[in-house]
């Protein structure tokens, strides 16, 4: 049988049986984050047969949970997580290597437009909004 895992923010794990059907998942996912779901993207955590999950609305309304982020091997530059991470299993058989690579690609894409290393259009995007405050 397939468990879960709770990180808090104060680095205790809470180890639970993973529920079989989608709804009851959805429903322990959304009660241990206290909120709706989000899954954090691949390019920024390093689990391969499993996924993180965290409340959507959570960043700075909830405590930083700095031991999740070690666990997850998060980026030292990347903000950690806040609130509960829910650590849920993938379907038996699937993992998330193909997924990663062409996430962290895109990734890779968008930090070079953003340094002026390429313009979109060299890189397939054409119109290329930057949303970020100066």
């Amino acid at each position: 049988m397939k468990r879960y895992l709770i990180v808090q923010p104060s680095g205790r794990v809470d180890r639970y049986l993973w529920p079989e059907t989608e709804a009851e998942q959805l429903a322990v996912m959304q009660l241990a984050v206290d909120g709706s779901i989000e899954y954090l993207p691949l390019p920024f955590h390093t689990l391969q047969t499993h996924e993180a999950v965290l409340n959507d609305d959570g960043l700075d309304r909830l405590p930083v949970n700095w031991p999740a982020h070690e666990l997850l091997g998060m980026p030292e530059d990347c903000m950690p997580p806040c609130g509960p991470v829910v650590i849920v299993p993938l379907p038996e058989g699937q993992d998330n290597r193909a997924e990663r690579a062409h996430q962290c690609r895109y990734f890779g894409t968008l930090d070079a437009v953003a340094l002026g290393l390429v313009e979109p259009a060299e890189v397939g995007l054409g119109v290329l909004i930057d949303a970020r405050t100066a």
